[in-house]
Formats: C-alpha cells, structure tokens, sequence
C-alpha cells in the first residue's frame, strides 16, 4: 500500500499546471438528442422578437419599396406549420394580398398576412 503525503500546495500545483477540465464535453454522453431539441425549441420561443413585428401597411410599403430598388429582402413569416420562418431574396410581383419572392431555391408566392418583419 501505497502512503503519500499530498499537501495542499501539492494539490493546487496539479490543478493549475497539469488537469485539464474537459467542461461539456464530459456531460455529452448524457444529453439525447431529444433533450438537445427542446433546448434548442425553448431558446428560440425565448427570444421574443414580437415587438418588431410589423402591420399590414408597413409590410405593404416596405415590399414595394424594395421592389421597386430590386434589393435584396429578408422576409420573417408565420409557414404552414405556425412556425416563424425567414426567406432572402427579391421582390418580384407585389399583389394587395399577396407578394412573389424570387429565393435561390425558386419562387416564393406569400400572403401579406403570413409577413411579420420585413428587412
């Protein structure tokens, strides 16, 4: 059996020269994939952007302000699924009801009602 003596200075040498601590990665094991998701769900509903949210009109003016530039736009909508969703691309057809976005992936027709934030 092995009879060693540590003093504290011996201890804090170790600690502050030679352990490393490996943080979060030492508790990655633990977390499923399912816990991951909700925490990624829970931050994003944390973030309340509700007070940009823009009205009719203003979604209206600033989509035509933006096409008549041809500049590059970022829509924040409500999608199908009642989730926010954010589209980048160009205004190309603006409609009292609707608007068609050219994005890389095509064409993109939403309802000024779906429209939260325009920028």
């Amino acid at each position: 059996m092995l009879n060693h003596h540590i003093d504290d200075k011996t201890v804090q040498n170790f600690f502050d020269y030679y352990y490393h601590d490996r943080g979060m990665l030492k508790w990655q094991g633990f977390m499923l994939s399912d816990h991951v998701s909700a925490l990624r769900k829970e931050h994003r509903e944390a973030f309340d952007d509700s007070f940009m949210y823009m009205d009719f009109q203003s979604v209206h003016e600033e989509l035509e302000h933006k096409g008549e530039n041809h500049t590059k736009t970022e829509v924040t909508y409500v999608n199908d699924d009642g989730n926010k969703s954010v589209i980048n691309g160009i205004v190309m057809n603006l409609q009292p009801n609707q608007v068609t976005i050219m994005t890389e992936d095509g064409e993109m027709v939403l309802s000024i009602q779906q429209i939260l934030i325009v920028q």
